[in-house]
């Protein structure tokens, strides 16, 4: 618990007392805090100590006292509202001594040293968070000098007096996660338990590949669906964002993570709408696909800037062969772009999935919609194992697929998911069924911890992930540990799970023999160039790495300190994560870029190394 006071250069850090609590409730109830703040009544003293027994006192939040000095010399306090050490996110206060100084720029000063002295330094947090109503123009100023940003915009939000208003929601990342650090709050995500025999039970957040799909099939059914299980994260909320543009209804209740889905029939309530799928690939595919396939409408998508950089071209070619109008902005094949759908002019296409699968699975999802069925060819190869998700999905809300070689049915090689012979897909037209579904943990978040437990030699299992799994990464704990095991040289072929192939290359650093991941040149057009990512990233830990069209061949030896660059590619970060678990000294710039996936991995990484740190000693 917060029960020391800590001194920085600028700031005092020290418990919350009685007095405080009468002075924050003074502030808190005046005419002009009730007027601009979200939430818009006075607070009794009855109501704040309730607060105060059920989640401080229980530790659920830490609350801290934060006095700002100049000169040496406290010149008054600042309320921190709250931290939370589930996820090592503190929000962020203003002034209430009514002796401190007035002034927007010494109030955006304070605001400034919460992050960088006392939120990221003395108590080891990742984020600082601040909600404002949107009206309040002086605290939204005074956080963007601060060097926030907005995180997200809630519309119509019910306030505790049932004003509706507008909120704004801001972000301060912490720039840098270093292994070796000790911070003040101890993380405690509530996700990870330690079992009597020493082994440790994880529960990971749900798919993001599945979660996906599994939003748009539903917003394509008939009726209302029921999605348990949900991701919540960036890819995921935009996707969120992006139905809501599009005049989907949804509830959502991120605390059960579950999202209820009314379904649209295949008919698009919007027939115009301005969409931008921020970074999240599956987005940018599956709706493209969706929304040039409709009879009729217009629609604007943009990305984020690291999207734009990622390949368009074959699902747009595919589109336009259907008959879609496709308008650039910019370089053809790349965001932004308008599109001006017509139906389905025919119900033969061929698309490319050299570079990714996704370009299938988006035509497979939107082939229902057709009045005459779907037939997909294929040009380029690709592992199909994503593509396979795609049609579990869809057959759990009454879609029929056929995989077919050479025209006939295709009976898959088990080891490799692959036919024989020229590989199409044919998809029968109809309408989808709404369906309670449960989506499974992201077994590619699990890899990490999979990897954790061969580096600290710690039994992990993931809670409800086991090998009856339909993603393919359930099979990277079983590389790994077979490639660990080996003295000899190891030549590994990770075309089939090459999100793995980061973290199978931060982990065999220590073998006794070079590794060589193989099958992966399609990792060069994810969110960054990810072979570019693995030699970067090893060779200035001091491991000798070689790279050879689509393979990289990695030497022998004990990683030392580094500066570890993300490349604001989430599986970056985490991956090379786990070398601060073989040697101290490493930091990963740009930790926060695992909102994408997995928002709380580090505070995760953090739970970890205080629950096993006495049996690594």
């Amino acid at each position: 618990m917060n029960d020391k006071i800590i001194t920085g250069n600028r700031i005092i850090l020290r418990p919350i007392t009685a007095d405080d609590t009468a002075m924050v409730l003074k502030w808190r109830n005046s005419d002009r805090t009730v007027r601009n703040f979200y939430y818009r009544k006075p607070v009794t003293a009855e109501d704040h100590a309730k607060w105060l027994s059920d989640k401080v006192d229980k530790g659920e939040v830490w609350q801290y006292v934060v006095i700002l000095k100049e000169n040496g010399a406290p010149i008054g306090s600042v309320y921190l509202q709250h931290i939370d050490p589930a996820t090592l996110t503190g929000e962020t206060g203003v002034f209430f001594s009514e002796d401190a100084p007035a002034g927007q720029g010494l109030a955006t000063e304070a605001v400034k040293l919460l992050g960088e002295e006392a939120g990221f330094k003395m108590l080891g947090l990742l984020h600082l968070t601040a909600k404002v109503i949107s009206t309040n123009t002086a605290s939204m100023k005074l956080h963007e000098k601060a060097g926030y940003r907005i995180s997200k915009e809630v519309k119509g939000e019910t306030c505790t007096d049932g004003e509706i208003v507008d909120s704004t929601f801001f972000i301060k990342d912490a720039p840098v996660y270093r292994s070796d650090r000790k911070p003040l709050v101890k993380a405690k995500t509530g996700k990870i338990h330690k079992l009597e025999e020493g082994s440790l039970e994880v529960s990971v957040p749900g798919s993001k590949s599945i979660t996906n799909r599994a939003l748009l099939i539903a917003m394509l059914a008939e009726g209302e669906s029921v999605l348990k299980g949900v991701l919540f994260s960036d890819d995921t909320e935009s996707f969120l964002s992006c139905m809501e543009s599009l005049g989907i209804e949804t509830v959502i209740d991120r605390k059960a993570e579950t999202v209820k889905v009314k379904g649209c029939a295949g008919i698009i309530p919007n027939t115009k709408a301005c969409l931008n799928v921020g970074s999240a690939g599956t987005a940018a595919r599956f709706l493209t696909a969706v929304l040039g396939l409709t009879d009729g409408g217009e629609y604007r998508l943009d990305s984020s800037d690291q999207m734009k950089k990622r390949p368009m071209a074959p699902l747009l070619d595919s589109l336009k062969e259907l008959g879609c109008e496709v308008v650039y902005e910019g370089e053809e094949g790349f965001f932004p772009f308008t599109l001006k759908p017509h139906g389905f002019s025919g119900n033969e296409v061929t698309v490319d999935i050299e570079k990714s699968s996704q370009f299938l699975s988006a035509l497979l999802i939107a082939g229902p919609m057709s009045k005459s069925g779907l037939n997909i060819r294929l040009s380029g190869t690709h592992g199909l194992r994503y593509v396979e998700i795609t049609r579990n999905i869809m057959n759990s809300f009454g879609a029929e697929t056929e995989k077919l070689s050479d025209g006939k049915s295709c009976a898959e090689d088990a080891g490799t998911g692959q036919c024989t012979g020229e590989v199409s897909y044919h998809v029968n037209n109809g309408i989808y069924k709404a369906s309670r579904y449960h989506i499974e943990p992201d077994a590619s978040a699990a890899a990490y911890f999979y990897a954790m437990s061969q580096i600290m030699n710690i039994p992990v299992t993931i809670k409800g992930l086991d090998e009856s799994s339909m993603q393919g990464d359930i099979r990277f704990p079983g590389i790994l540990m077979e490639t660990l095991r080996s003295e000899e040289p190891v030549t590994v072929d990770m075309g089939s799970l090459s999100d793995q192939a980061l973290t199978l290359a931060a982990s065999v650093t220590g073998r006794k023999a070079p590794t060589t991941i193989t099958g992966i040149s399609h990792i060069r057009h994810q969110e960054c160039d990810r072979i570019e990512a693995i030699v970067t990233n090893l060779t200035k830990a001091g491991i000798k790495v070689t790279e050879k069209d689509d393979d990289v061949t990695i030497e022998p030896g004990i990683p030392g300190p580094a500066d570890i660059d993300s490349f604001g590619d989430h599986r970056v970060a985490m991956a090379f994560s786990l070398l601060g678990l073989l040697q101290p000294g490493i930091s990963i710039l740009d930790p926060a870029c695992c909102s994408k996936t997995f928002p709380d991995y580090f505070a995760y990484l953090d739970e970890i190394r205080e629950l096993t740190k006495c049996q690594q000693q």
